[in-house]
């Protein structure tokens, strides 16, 4: 019916070469990219006849041709022998990458297998990266290429959202048996060597074993190993980036994408350390602006993740909807959190209304009341963050330096039993004196949420763009990792002094106070089953008259921005670097 048409938009059909052979109203072609090589086109007619519109379809350079090479990052071949066989076979249409994990490094790994193949010449709607629960487990045997990304749970099981796709698959295999010849699978495995004791048999046995027995499963159905599985272990030195590291090298090389940064079209950009990314966003400027009044999506781009932790504020999203949003092909329901800086937990009656109103108005209607005495808003979706910070600055608070590397709200023994009212209030005022002297002093806060219209233009218009300025204690760098200070007045200690990375202890004679007793040093954090971190109580080291307090906290928070650990986040508190240097 189509080849009737003599003129205008025509209907073109498709069929396999078979299925048409000795009909004159079609025309067979037969694709080839070596012939681009010798000048001609990769496809050619298998007979004289050729339509019109085919002919003129051709003509537009091949435009299958090109689309195809952006599809199908293929090895080179310079035998030539089997060229065209072996491109097609170490390629695919389409990469679907699959992740399961509960602390989410195994989705890290494989949403950053998913940038470097973006930029590396897949489409963005032909790169697909989900947890394996939300996977259709009927359709895996129609996927060219999966690559998994497994971590471990428990002794030796799948985590939460990939146990459905375990079991599934399992119940289904004899349904699979054979039917996978045609799919080619690439598996990485997270987990601990020595999660169940160094050298201990159950450690042997289950350290990545899910990854271990998926991979065992899809031999047997008969996929195809693109590469050796890899496996990242928790007691490397870097953790399970080292293993990851040498495995997706391999991965990119067999894929084509090896000399591609690692940033997609729709993604969040190539994956940095926290170290680079404070250093190229201009005193926490970054992109926020401009991604916070982006209407198009709920998130924010993950370098900026990192920035709006310093402002006081963390991307969150609601972890019981995002299976069913994958399914649904929609982002996940984001949100965020925003803490206020409240130094010493004081705050008048007016600006506790002022709160109750804001968190009403913008967020969850919940109010929360930290264990570093100030208040946290919850379910704050993109649009209201800045009016959320704005009322809150109209109650003559803000969240500079609630979160991020630097010096977090400086907390104060509350209960006011402990001494007189007037000496309460004149430690107060220390505290107070304490956290401003050591706050940043990048304007990037009140440009990004504070400034707008008139007063804001007038801000960027010399030379186009706003002045930058010289951070006196945090530098470009800031910290390696949150710089945390409590003071504590006797007897009371409900601050906790010695788990802190600096304390001051009130020293009080005659109602009066002397000074305070400086620790250093302490921490109760560690991550689990990883031997290099642990808790540790603070060292005193001195006494210091009250008008010294601010600098003595100076003195250390610098101390720990020069010599802090900054190659290893679990390992850049201020007690490693005590314990490393000494008190």
């Amino acid at each position: 019916e189509a080849s009737g048409y003599a003129a205008g938009t025509s209907v073109l059909l498709f069929a396999t070469s078979e299925v048409v052979r000795g009909d004159s109203q079609w025309t067979a072609f037969s694709y080839d990219p070596r012939r681009e090589a010798a000048g001609g086109s990769a496809f050619a007619a298998d007979g004289a006849q050729v339509r019109k519109e085919i002919q003129s379809f051709l003509a537009r350079e091949s435009l299958l041709t090109l689309v195809a090479k952006r599809s199908l990052p293929c090895e080179s071949n310079e035998g030539g022998s089997g060229g065209l066989g072996e491109g097609l076979a170490d390629a695919s249409k389409t990469v679907t990458i699959l992740y399961t994990s509960d602390t989410g490094h195994a989705e890290e790994c494989a949403k950053a297998v998913a940038r470097q193949c973006r930029n590396g010449g897949y489409a963005n709607s032909a790169v697909r990266c989900s947890t394996l629960d939300a996977f259709d487990i009927g359709a895996i045997g129609s996927e060219p290429l999966i690559v998994f990304c497994v971590a471990t749970a428990g002794k030796g099981e799948f985590p939460g959202n990939g146990r459905g796709f375990w079991e599934k698959l399992n119940a289904r295999a004899s349904e699979f048996e054979g039917k996978l010849t045609e799919t080619k699978y690439a598996m990485f495995g997270l987990g601990d060597s020595h999660y169940w004791g160094k050298g201990t048999e159950d450690s042997r046995i289950n350290f990545a074993k899910p990854a271990r027995d998926l991979d065992e499963v899809l031999e047997k159905l008969g996929a195809q190993r693109l590469i050796p599985t890899g496996f990242g272990d928790d007691q490397d030195v870097d953790q399970y980036h080292t293993g990851f590291g040498e495995w997706k090298s391999q991965l990119y090389s067999r894929l084509g994408v090896d000399k591609a940064t690692a940033s997609g079209g729709e993604d969040d950009g190539p994956v940095k350390t926290d170290e680079v990314i404070k250093t190229e966003t201009k005193q926490l400027r970054g992109t926020l602006k401009v991604a916070l009044d982006d209407i198009t999506t709920g998130q924010i781009p993950f370098h900026d993740t990192k920035l709006i932790k310093s402002h006081g504020s963390y991307q969150q999203d609601d972890r019981d909807l995002r299976e069913e949003r994958q399914k649904l092909g929609i982002e996940n329901a984001f949100s965020f959190m925003i803490r206020v800086r409240l130094p010493a937990g004081y705050c008048t009656a007016e600006q506790w209304l002022a709160m109750d109103d804001t968190c009403g108005r913008y967020a969850n209607g919940t109010l929360k009341i930290t264990t570093r005495q100030t208040w946290q808003l919850h379910g704050i979706v993109k649009r209201d963050v800045k009016p959320t910070m704005r009322a809150i600055n109209r109650a003559c608070m803000d969240t500079l330096a609630a979160c991020g590397d630097v010096c977090r709200n400086v907390m104060c023994t509350s209960n006011p039993s402990v001494c007189s009212r007037k000496l309460m209030d004149e430690i107060v005022g220390y505290t107070y004196a304490m956290h401003d002297h050591c706050l940043p002093r990048s304007g990037a806060y009140h440009e990004i949420f504070l400034m707008q219209g008139e007063e804001m233009a007038e801000k960027v218009q010399i030379l186009g763009s706003t002045p930058l300025e010289e951070e006196p204690l945090y530098g470009l760098t800031y910290l390696p990792r949150k710089y945390k200070v409590a003071v504590a007045i006797p007897p009371c200690n409900d601050v906790d002094v010695f788990a802190h990375c600096c304390g001051f202890i009130a020293i009080i004679k005659d109602d009066k106070l002397l000074g305070f007793n400086v620790t250093v040093g302490g921490g109760l954090g560690f991550t689990h089953n990883n031997q290099k971190t642990h808790p540790r109580l603070a060292d005193v080291i001195g006494f210091c008259e009250p008008q010294q307090a601010k600098y003595v906290c100076e003195a250390v928070m610098v101390v720990q921005r020069d010599f802090g650990d900054r190659t290893n986040r679990k390992h850049a508190r201020v007690k490693y670097t005590v314990e490393d240097y000494g008190p």
